[in-house]
């Protein structure tokens, strides 16, 4: 589904993640979200708050909406939705994205799992599954 640029879909089961929480600025990914609320907004679609997880509370975890309770974010999550589906992201500081797209219709969802070296990778990731939606 996403197969290019330095963005590396590859099966869960294989690989084994990173666990090291200074990979990704989840901070600066809650900014690239936020910038594109309104463009979403426009192709008639909703983006749900930014969750996140924070990595020093007991499992299992609680989903935060205040980004100041996650002292130590191990994740963000938000899902964004429309007619023609939705795409749930959620990004994790140790350098990598589950993403899930789920259309009408189609009995399966298409989930991949893509590493990141960087955050500033994460928006093409936005990009490309919502606009699957649009």
């Amino acid at each position: 589904m996403f197969g290019r640029g330095a963005l590396h879909a590859v099966t869960v089961g294989v690989v084994e993640r990173r666990i090291d929480l200074s990979n990704l600025d989840l901070d600066r990914a809650a900014v690239m979200v936020a910038a594109r609320r309104g463009g979403w907004r426009e192709l008639g679609l909703v983006a749900d708050e930014v969750s996140w997880m924070d990595n020093d509370v007991s499992w299992p975890a609680p989903l935060l909406r205040d980004r100041g309770q996650a002292r130590r974010p191990k994740s963000l999550g938000v899902r964004v939705r429309g007619d023609a589906g939705e795409a749930e992201f959620v990004l994790y500081a140790g350098g990598w994205a589950d993403v899930v797209v789920i259309h009408p219709g189609i009995d399966e969802p298409t989930a991949e799992y893509i590493e990141l070296d960087d955050v500033e990778e994460f928006g093409p990731v936005l990009d490309r599954a919502v606009g699957l939606l649009a």
